[in-house]
């Protein structure tokens, strides 16, 4: 697919505005032109008159008679319909002299057949088929008339002469005016294309932002988004070795676990002393299974902020999910509570939200005391669905509640192994959903409470 040149299509806006104001011009320049030719004309078709009037007959004969002359020597063709305007009006000109009872008393050899009229001034007449231009003037003292005639195609011939004349000056200017305004176009783009080279010769890893300095205010937004694209890849990239390092340390000490577990098993010379470390074994492989399964969710969340959203009971949603622990809960004396008021509904993905509430619920259950109590809570509060979970535990002190949410942290004194990864998973669904989320004291003034705003 052929690609679209800000170059070309800015030459093609500029050219064609400049040239739709040139013609636009060039139709005002022409009806002045017209005006002012139409007086000049008059003005001397006036002149004229006067002058005639100031002759005697005897002069008006010889006149007539020269006239008649020249008429004689030129085809009347010739003489009006290839005028190009450069002869003076005074060739043109043709003249009527009338007594004052409507007597055609003289008239110049090219004026028309027109009739008798008493009135003075000027007119526009079709006469002897075509267009003629007339004034009329009064001798007060004799009562002649004398009608000054000039065809309307001179004044057209001069006219479109004119405007030939117009536009052959103008017409040439515009390649040398698309040229200056292609050199300048394309100064203009300089900072795009020193961008782009700039860009293309950085290496794989420079996600250094760009140098805003020389940037205009044109391209400070595709700039500045660039910048942004970048530090948002610097600290995915950061923050993917970050999960790799602490990822390859979290899984070293299960697996080291498992291969020392594994070589006991092998040695060992009594089936009692064998079936233990097959059991650690087991053991170590079911934890080892389940902080991947932590690892690939959480990848998995910071790299997709795609899913499928539908319209989701939340209250609905949690008791499924406390059923499911129902059983855990059980096998260490919890009470587990559920706590629900009405629908709670909200447009979200279910599977993160049941992973979300079920982190939850295994941090307490996990956690907590044996024979304790397990509070989970769903209701709406205003524009948000709220949920919290409490337990009787030993709890988090506070100082370290902040870094409940870091990835790998582990409380002091749980006393409990666990891949610390639940907490972090719960704060990228919340942040995902643009809520919030906080920690606080459990149930009966102690472990810990966590509550989670939605907004729905």
């Amino acid at each position: 697919m052929k690609r679209f040149s800000i170059r070309h299509r800015l030459l093609a806006l500029l050219l064609g505005s400049l040239t739709l104001v040139w013609i636009a011009m060039l139709a005002l320049a022409y009806a002045e032109m017209r005006e002012e030719v139409g007086e000049l004309a008059d003005a001397h078709m006036e002149q004229s008159a006067r002058t005639l009037l100031l002759l005697d007959l005897q002069r008006l004969q010889l006149l007539s008679d020269a006239g008649a002359e020249h008429h004689s020597s030129h085809r009347p063709d010739h003489h009006f319909n290839d005028h190009d305007g450069d002869d003076d009006h005074a060739q043109h000109v043709d003249f009527q002299l009338w007594s004052r009872d409507g007597a055609l008393l003289m008239r110049g050899p090219g004026s028309p057949a027109a009739a008798f009229d008493a009135r003075d001034g000027y007119r526009t007449l079709d006469l002897d088929g075509g267009s003629w231009r007339s004034f009329a003037l009064h001798d007060a003292q004799t009562g002649y008339q004398v009608r000054v005639f000039e065809p309307m195609r001179v004044r057209t011939g001069l006219l479109h002469k004119l405007a030939r004349r117009m536009a052959q000056l103008l017409l040439p200017a515009l390649p040398i005016l698309a040229l200056l305004i292609w050199i300048g176009i394309g100064r203009g783009l300089q900072p795009l294309t020193a961008m782009s080279r700039a860009i293309g010769a950085r290496g794989a890893g420079n996600l250094q932002p760009l140098a805003l300095e020389r940037v205009p205010a044109e391209v400070q937004p595709l700039a500045d988004a660039l910048n942004n694209l970048l530090a948002r890849l610097s600290q995915s990239i950061d923050r993917e070795r970050s999960f790799t390092a602490d990822a390859a340390h979290e899984l070293r000490t299960p697996l080291a676990a498992i291969k020392v577990q594994a070589e006991v098993a092998l040695a060992a010379q009594e089936e009692r002393q064998r079936t233990e470390a097959i059991q650690q074994v087991i053991a170590g492989v079911h934890r080892t299974t389940h902080l991947v399964q932590q690892l690939l969710l959480l990848a998995r969340l910071d790299h997709s902020d795609a899913a499928m959203i539908e319209t989701v009971d939340l209250a609905a949603l949690a008791t499924e999910c406390a059923a499911n622990y129902a059983g855990e809960a059980e096998r260490r004396g919890i009470e587990l509570e559920m706590d629900t008021h009405g629908a709670c509904l909200l447009a979200a993905d279910p599977t993160a939200l049941s992973v979300l509430i079920g982190n939850l619920l295994d941090n307490a259950i996990k956690y907590g005391r044996q024979g304790g109590h397990v509070l989970l809570r769903v209701e709406r509060q205003q524009a948000d669905v709220v949920v919290s979970v409490q337990d009787d535990g030993p709890g988090v002190a506070p100082a370290e509640r902040a870094r409940l949410t870091d990835r790998f942290y582990r409380a002091s004194g749980s006393g409990v192994e666990g891949s610390g990864l639940g907490l972090s998973i719960v704060a990228r669904i919340v942040q995902r959903y643009r809520g919030t989320i906080g920690f606080g004291e459990g149930l009966h003034g102690g472990g810990l409470g966590v509550r989670i705003c939605l907004p729905a």
